[in-house]
């Protein structure tokens, strides 16, 4: 007896359908509509995700920034002699530490003579974090209330001697270092002059305003 095309699953071209369905899985149209759905959210969520490690950089920087003034703060009420944190304003900037090696506070003609002698060489964000920099990404209010400030600022603010000394008392000049990310996040690190701390803030660009960090 021979089977109906019911029980034999539908006749040859139901069967060759199935086979061809199986075989090729998603139909072209419906791979089409899912490389859209993934480029679509790959448009919103990369620019998302490059901010966002831009940020953490630049954070990190400017902490690592502010843990050597307090290293140099310690250094100073261990030594018993003023120890200063040096910048170099020559793009890249680079600073290095810098002791009191005769009683008179760091100088540059002793630091030449290698009278007050360099304790930790000379250092540059960039090595640490490839995403920040000494720097002013945007517009923004100086910190220290001095007006307003822009990308082609110095973004160094430790005197005319570009250093921040700290004493054994735990004194400082005082100052500001500004540094900024790739894509656009500022942060600055406020050296207090009355008791040498170091704090790290950040620009809140929708306030236009300076919040700690």
């Amino acid at each position: 007896m021979r089977p109906s095309r019911s029980s034999a699953g539908g006749g040859p071209r139901a069967q060759a359908r199935g086979v061809s369905r199986s075989a090729d899985g998603y139909s072209l149209v419906e791979c089409l509509v899912v490389a859209g759905v993934v480029a679509g959210l790959l448009v919103v969520t990369v620019p998302a995700l490059d901010r966002a490690a831009d940020t953490l950089d630049t954070a990190a920087a400017a902490r690592y920034l502010a843990a050597q003034v307090a290293s140099a703060r310690f250094d100073a009420a261990r030594r018993q002699r003023a120890v200063a944190v040096r910048f170099r304003r020559t793009a890249p900037v680079s600073f290095d530490v810098v002791a009191d090696g005769d009683g008179d506070g760091v100088t540059a003609a002793d630091v030449t003579a290698g009278i007050d002698p360099v304790i930790r060489q000379a250092d540059r964000l960039e090595d640490h974090f490839p995403r920040a920099r000494f720097g002013i990404a945007a517009t923004v209010p100086a910190i220290d209330d001095t007006g307003v400030l822009s990308a082609s600022d110095d973004p160094v603010r430790a005197g005319a001697a570009d250093q921040l000394s700290l004493s054994p008392m735990g004194t400082s000049n005082g100052g500001t270092l500004y540094v900024s990310g790739r894509g656009g996040a500022q942060f600055a690190v406020r050296v207090a002059g009355v008791t040498g701390r170091a704090r790290v803030l950040r620009f809140d660009p929708g306030r236009r305003a300076w919040r700690p960090y």
